[in-house]
Formats: structure tokens, sequence, C-alpha cells
């Protein structure tokens, strides 16, 4: 053993921040797929408000969107008709996309959700029960806010981009498709404000106020996340679905009702979190967790290896050895 090594404890961990998040998403895997379950269990409610907003959503964007050649199909006498199968399909995937993204949620519970994921993330979690627990016991009356604010926000979009796209206007349709991107960044701002809600003592106007700077303060990350989103939120389930076969159907439901939503809100967690701590909170910042605060203003990830520590450290940890020593071999006044 080397005697200048002795007391250090050297634990091999990945540096990097995609290898870490995804270290800590194996090891939190079933907690992950418990979480996903329970997520569309105690989501029952925001589904049901999810159907009939795809009541009149659907019908409304059916001419924007062109959705009859989606859902027509050809009957054996040649005539053809709307699919009342396909338009299911397209409501489940309507449902998902509403729900999944936090647009429409029942607030109190994901605010426990929240709590579940900045556990794991810290390292602390001891059960999902008790850290989701936790969470909606503290933070139910803002996460009943910020729930309305998200249906309330998510309508005057979902509005507003069917009347620009149905006027058929060059400036309308761009008008529309900044409206889908505006939605789109506002599924990214949810997901920050649920964060920070279990991460801080802020108003809910401060959390969304501060959930845009952080979307803005980093937006080519921000920009990278608005692409995992539109991809495992929109693109992939839809042709999942609207591929209408067994095997789509089969992979749809085994990955968005055991993995899929709570493994990107998982991801969006671990990096708001780390945000946060960065620019929100790092007066309060978890020293157990996943990023530490260093004095030149610079956030790294914390290994516990020789590497961490400093010349201060060194010259600390020398100066209680010599304490120590003191203490164990007084001096003989005598001599």
């Amino acid at each position: 053993m080397d005697p200048d090594n002795s007391n250090v404890e050297e634990i091999k961990r990945p540096r990097g921040p995609v290898a870490r998040f995804f270290m800590s998403g194996w090891t939190n895997i079933v907690r992950l797929m418990a979480v996903n379950v329970l997520f569309i269990v105690f989501n029952i409610p925001a589904i049901i408000i999810s159907y009939f907003y795809s009541i009149f959503v659907i019908p409304a964007l059916w001419p924007s969107f062109n959705l009859g050649s989606l859902l027509t199909v050809t009957a054996e006498d040649g005539t053809q008709a709307v699919s009342y199968q396909m338009f299911m399909l397209l409501m489940v995937f309507f449902i998902t996309l509403m729900v999944s993204s936090l647009l429409v949620c029942v607030g109190p519970f994901q605010a426990g959700f929240s709590q579940v994921y900045k556990d794991m993330r810290n390292g602390s979690i001891v059960s999902v029960f008790s850290s989701f627990k936790q969470g909606l016991k503290a933070n139910w009356k803002k996460g009943l806010i910020v729930m309305i604010n998200g249906m309330l926000v998510s309508a005057v979009m979902l509005l507003s981009i069917n009347f620009y796209l149905r006027l058929e206007l060059t400036v309308a349709v761009m008008i529309g498709g900044l409206f889908m991107l505006l939605l789109i960044m506002f599924i990214l701002i949810q997901n920050y404000v649920y964060q920070l809600m279990v991460s801080t003592d802020l108003s809910v106007g401060k959390l969304y106020k501060n959930a845009i700077l952080l979307v803005l303060i980093k937006f080519g990350n921000s920009l990278g996340f608005f692409i995992i989103i539109t991809l495992l939120y929109v693109l992939v389930p839809f042709y999942l679905l609207m591929s209408a076969s067994y095997l789509t159907l089969g992979i749809f439901l085994f990955f968005y009702s055991f993995l899929v939503i709570a493994w990107v809100q998982y991801m969006l967690s671990y990096y708001s979190g780390y945000l946060i701590d960065k620019y929100v909170a790092e007066d309060n910042a978890d020293p157990e967790g996943p990023f530490v605060h260093r004095h030149d203003d610079e956030y790294e990830f914390y290994i516990e290896d020789e590497n961490d520590y400093t010349k201060e450290d060194s010259a600390i940890e020398l100066d209680r050895d010599n304490e120590n020593d003191e203490e164990d071999n007084p001096s003989d006044p005598e001599q």
C-alpha cells in the first residue's frame, strides 16, 4: 500500500456528463420502470382531459396536416373511408404526447416524481415511494398551479397553431410553425419548472422566470434536447402507432408503458439539476450530488480519487495529521 495515498479511496467512475447520466440511469433502471408505470396510473385524470383535448383539436388540425390521407382506407368494393381504428391510434398518439411531455398532467403527482428524479440524481434515494411522498407533500400547491398553467398555455398554443395554419398564407404558416416550436420549447420549460420546484423555495412566477432563463442560458444544449423531445415524443410514437402493425404497436406499448417516458423525464431532470446547482441554488447545492461547485466558478464532476485533492486540501490534511500526532504523543515539559 502506498503510504502517501493510504487515506485516499480510489473509486472508478465515468468522468463525462453523458457517461454519468447513462450510468445513473442504468443503476436506477428498475426504479425508472416503476416510475413510468406509476406515472401512467396516477395521470389517468390527465389522460381523460387529454382525450377531450383530442376530440376538439384533431378535427381542427385535420385540414392543416392533411390527416385524411393518413386515416383513409380502401374497402373491398373500392370505396374509401376514414378508418375508425386509425383515428383512435391518432388519438392515442396525441394523448401520449400531451401527458408524457407534462403539457397536461396531474401537477402534485409530478412534483412527487420530480423529487424521485432529484434523489436518484443525487444518489440519496431510499425508495421511490418515500421520495414521491416527500415531493408531493411539500409542493402539491405549486404543482396544482403549474398544472393549470400548462393546460391553459397548451390550449392557447394549439388553437393558435390551428388558426394560422388554416389561413394557408405563407406568413400565417410561418407563424403557425413558430407556435409549434414554442410549444415544444414550453415542454422543456415545464420539465425545468418541476425540477426547480423540488430544488428551491421559489414562488411559481420565479419558477417560470428561472426555467426560461435556464433554457436560454444554454440555448445550444436546449436545441439538442428540443431534437430529442421531438424524436421521442413526436416522431417515434407517431411512426409506431400509424404504421398500425402488430410489431410496431407492441414496441410502442412496451417501451412507452415501461421506460421511455420516465427515461426522458429523468434525462431532463438530470440536466436541469446541474443547471439549477450552478446558476440558481449554488449556495444550497447538495455536496453529495453529482456536481460540486468549485471556487473558480466552474462546475466539475466529483470523482472520489486522488485527483480530487488540491494543494490546499493536502495542506489541510497535513495539518490535521500533525494535530493528531501531537495529541497521541504529547511532549514532556521536564525533558
